[in-house]
């Protein structure tokens, strides 16, 4: 159970006496955006957002905005999506290719939120296979199992004759300074490729989780970089890699807080690795990709084989520093700012074990706010008594 007092800030324990903000928005099969570099997705009325972490998820963390990314609305109709675009037959092919879902993936909404990335890297003798991201190998797919249509996000790497077609995609947000992202996600097909969902700033400033093809279908690798010395020595410490978990060909939800001196890392909500070793310490962006190098770590996919990520939501509740682009040198004066005239948390919401999936609810309400909060005055009566008698 969540502690009902925490120093300084509102207590968790009004959990229990949550208030639901009844926000609708309306489906599309046009991506959306928030567009805001301060931004509070489907929740105007929150000021921050506290969810349960640490090792039992219970200690409170709290954090300033809250983003959510929905991939499962997308189709038109029955029938769109649900054939997955060819595979591309040559790196040069892969270089120059389009995206293939135009009206999503090269709208300003989506261009708003993220950036596709189409770079390459050679072979060298440590990663043998030359590989391409292409914008082709991002696309978006519905659900074909029958019964429940929804669609999803999907990121391919195949290998070709001699090279590897990969995918990556960067967020935009790149001044996170601590969240807790989540994302529903599955991966699928030919042993030899890496499907990553990380925070990076550079090769030091990086947690990650990394599923690899090639190992058993029930473990999954969690790392915080420098992964290796600078001998090329693995750094034990560095990674651990849990076994017996829901298998990752499932959809499941994969979970990484990264907090001020701690890394904790979720399946479905139950901690499953924890990590005090190089905790990022840099402002970073959310990064996703599907690759494979012919390296040690991706092992080598046989020709012919592909694999995909597919990824219905991702959500993120973080805290910021510096411009919403990331470092430039020197830290941003106006943001720093603006943080310091904040109130603080007079409206705190909860983003787990909420009425609706995406929707943040009402948890705690302080009197400065009560008249600009559209809630019931009698619940708010009984959030008020809870914060009282916790306060004492």
């Amino acid at each position: 159970m969540i502690p009902m007092t925490f120093t300084g800030k509102p207590s968790l324990g009004a959990l229990f006496y949550s208030i639901t903000v009844f926000l609708h928005p309306v489906l599309s099969a046009q991506y959306t955006t928030s567009g805001s570099e301060t931004p509070h997705d489907n929740t105007q009325n929150c000021t921050c957002y506290v969810v349960g972490s640490g090792a039992n998820a219970d200690q409170p963390a709290y954090f300033q905005y809250y983003r959510f990314f929905d991939f499962r609305n997308l189709a038109d109709n029955a029938d769109q999506y649900v054939q997955a675009p060819p595979l591309l037959n040559t790196s040069q092919e892969a270089a120059s290719a389009s995206v293939w879902d135009a009206n999503i993936l090269n709208s300003d909404a989506w261009k708003t939120d993220w950036n596709i990335q189409n770079w390459s890297k050679p072979a060298t003798s440590d990663f043998p296979t030359p590989m391409t991201n292409s914008f082709a190998n991002v696309y978006i797919q519905q659900n074909a199992d029958g019964g429940d249509d929804f669609t999803f996000l999907t990121l391919r790497t195949s290998r070709l004759n001699d090279s590897q077609t990969a995918a990556e995609i960067e967020n935009e947000q790149k001044n996170l300074m601590h969240v807790t992202m989540r994302m529903h996600a599955r991966v699928v097909g030919s042993k030899g490729a890496v499907a990553g969902f990380f925070t990076f700033f550079d090769d030091s400033n990086e947690s990650d989780i990394e599923i690899l093809t090639r190992d058993p279908k029930t473990t999954i690798r969690y790392t915080n970089q420098p992964a290796v010395d600078k001998s090329g020595n693995e750094v034990a410490s560095a990674s651990v890699a849990p076994q017996n978990l829901a298998s990752w060909d499932q959809w499941q939800t994969h979970r990484i807080d990264w907090l001020d001196k701690n890394s904790f890392w979720y399946l479905n909500g139950k901690e499953v690795a924890a990590n005090t070793y190089s905790v990022p310490r840099k402002p970073s962006g959310l990064t996703i990709n599907m690759w494979s190098d012919g390296g040690e770590w991706s092992g080598n996919m046989e020709q012919g084989g592909s694999a995909e990520f597919q990824i219905q939501w991702i959500e993120m509740a973080f805290n910021t520093s510096g411009p919403v682009g990331g470092p430039k040198g020197k830290r941003d004066v106006e943001v720093l700012q603006k943080r310091k005239k904040s109130k603080g948390c007079e409206v705190v919401c909860k983003i787990d074990d909420v009425e609706k999936m995406g929707t943040p609810d009402i948890v705690s309400v302080n009197y400065s706010m009560a008249g600009s909060v559209s809630v019931s005055w009698g619940l708010l009566a009984i959030v008020t008594l809870v914060s009282f008698f916790t306060s004492m």
